[in-house]
């Protein structure tokens, strides 16, 4: 999910070099990314930096151009040793019945702050080491494992796992002056050919037509184990997934994650108390047509549920979530979408998404908190007004309130205490321009703005918690307003951010990645602890003023 190759095909698809692409479902898998980089090769019209990076790309993809090209396995010389700034993996070994590869994981991330109410300059400095083994077995079962073993520390204390600069976390170790956590994937895929494959194991998942954040499902969670379904009719493909996530953290604003609700769920063994894991899964279906070379249509739904075994309903592929729930007693989350994806001319792609998180069918236009719609829309501009290697994006989201909550809290749309969707949370709208221009094949500089707004949820004096739906992980209780939902309600914040950035390839794999940022901020939360998944109790307060970050990435591999 972090390669690069994503923004390159999104690129060539919007210049209508390339069609049906199924970008809305992802990750691709490495077979049909090679498809479509030689697709994209044998295009006369690619500018030289473009066919340079789809030279590279299948540099990379070199055994599944291979076997797509019918050419025959390399089997010579059995354990191979690559230079480590080769596009292909250090270690590999080829025999008749498969390849195997090993690679590195190597990343150090430095954050540097000023403002924002800071006595001092504050440093965070992120350290991971891990490694990549993947392979194939006669080209139809292939799997994947990855490891990275992370620490962060600084000038922060690190007693919470909300003082944690880093978002994307699953277990953490706090100690003190510094914190320790991981992230790992392992599957195995099952191919028939080149329409139908089964996966099993722990993986990412983003759906819908944004490159990034997408209102559905984004790769802002950890990863989760899951069986996934994917196959191809022609111009049509269809995904269905299910998978089992974590309920969350320990919190201490809802009885779900740890507060004192959580005791009847818990087991005292050798002197220490074991608290018992709430059950929760994840069962999702996206559909997507190339309906013509320039229109992609898509439709997906989401369920979480919990508290209970996996359902027969929602293990069946071509179930229809928004009825299966309404048959197992309308307990359950389901979040339903479409979206198009339009090239109005070569070089102009405009995409828009409509999320649907719960309906009430008889105050359908009331301001009833259970009526949560999200609208999602962009443009990208290839190449604008003749500057070859330059696009231009420009995209607006707008989150209603409550949307990703639930009345039951098994059912929030989060796994650990991150988004399985939008990062922006409920009750928020966002504006963002972003031009980027790429100078070589391994060097690229942008440019961006952004305008957001955000209700949150308000904490009065005596500790009581006036809820507006502005928190993705409080939703409604007994006693909070239903009626009269207002969008930005709440405790509003104000966020204006400007930021630029370099991007360097040093080797095929080893990049650079340098970024300067400015944000002007009213009653927005104060570090340390600032982020969206910070329960109120726990947040450091709330101010004006502007905040400078530099941030400098060293990446060897990806995650």
């Amino acid at each position: 999910m972090e390669h690069s190759s994503y923004e390159l095909i999104e690129r060539l698809e919007a210049a209508g070099y390339l069609s049906a692409t199924a970008d809305g479902i992802k990750p691709f898998s490495r077979a049909h990314m090679a498809r479509l980089a030689l697709a994209a090769d044998s295009v006369a019209e690619l500018t030289r930096i473009d066919r340079q990076r789809i030279a590279l790309l299948l540099e990379e993809l070199e055994p599944e151009v291979r076997a797509l090209r019918g050419e025959s396995r390399q089997t010579a010389g059995g354990l191979r040793h690559r230079s480590v700034a080769a596009a292909q993996p250090p270690v590999q070994y080829n025999a008749e019945e498969g390849e195997l590869s090993v690679d590195l994981l190597a990343r150090q991330q430095t954050d540097l702050f000023a403002g924002r109410r800071r006595d001092d300059g504050e440093r965070v400095y992120r350290n991971r080491l891990g490694a990549v083994l993947r392979g194939n077995l006669l080209d139809q079962v292939g799997f994947r494992i990855a490891f990275e073993q992370s620490r962060e520390q600084g000038t922060r204390g690190y007693f919470l796992r909300e003082d944690l600069f880093e978002r994307q976390l699953e277990a953490v170790q706090l100690k003190g002056t510094l914190a320790d956590f991981h992230r790992g994937a392992a599957y195995v895929t099952f191919g028939v050919g080149a329409f139908f494959d089964v996966q099993i194991g722990k993986d990412q998942v983003a759906w819908g037509p944004a490159p990034n954040d997408n209102l559905g499902l984004s790769a802002n969670a950890p990863a989760f184990d899951m069986i996934r379904l994917r196959t191809r009719l022609g111009a049509l493909e269809l995904v269905s997934l299910h998978g089992s996530l974590q309920s969350c953290p320990q919190r201490p604003d809802t009885p779900l994650c740890g507060a004192a609700a959580d005791a009847d769920a818990s087991y005292i063994v050798n002197g220490m108390s074991r608290t018992l894991d709430h059950d929760k899964w994840i069962a999702a279906h996206r559909v997507e047509v190339a309906v013509t070379k320039t229109l992609d249509l898509g439709f997906q739904e989401v369920v979480i549920y919990g508290d209970r075994g996996p359902e027969p309903a929602y293990l069946n592929p071509l179930m229809f979530y928004w009825a299966a729930q309404s048959y197992l007693g309308d307990k359950d989350n389901v979040m339903m979408a479409i979206d198009a994806d339009w090239r109005i001319r070569p070089g102009l792609r405009w995409w828009v998404a409509y999320a649907i998180d719960d309906l009430k069918k008889l105050k359908i236009f009331s301001n009833d908190f259970a009526n949560k719609f999200s609208l999602q829309s962009g443009v990208l501009w290839t190449d604008p007004f003749g500057m070859e290697d330059v696009d231009l994006r420009v995209d607006y989201v707008r989150i209603e309130p409550w949307i990703y909550t639930h009345k039951f809290p098994i059912n929030t749309f989060r796994h650990f205490d991150a988004p399985l969707g939008h990062t922006l949370g409920p009750n928020s709208d966002r504006l963002r321009l972003d031009l980027r221009h790429r100078w070589t094949r391994d060097l690229s500089t942008s440019l961006s703005f952004a305008r957001s707004r955000h209700g949150d949820n308000v904490l009065l004096d005596d500790g009581t918690i006036v809820n507006v739906g502005g928190d993705l992980h409080r939703g409604w209780r007994p006693g909070d307003r239903r009626d009269d939902k207002e969008f930005l309600d709440g405790n509003r914040s104000r966020r204006s951010l400007l930021t630029t950035a370099v991007d360097l390839r040093l080797w095929p794999r080893l990049r650079l990645h340098v970024e300067g940022a400015v944000e002007w901020g009213d009653n927005v939360p104060l570090p340390p602890r600032d982020g969206p998944a910070t329960p109120l109790v726990n947040r450091s307060g709330y101010g004006d003023g502007r905040q400078t970050q530099l941030s400098l990435d060293v990446r060897y591999g990806v995650m």
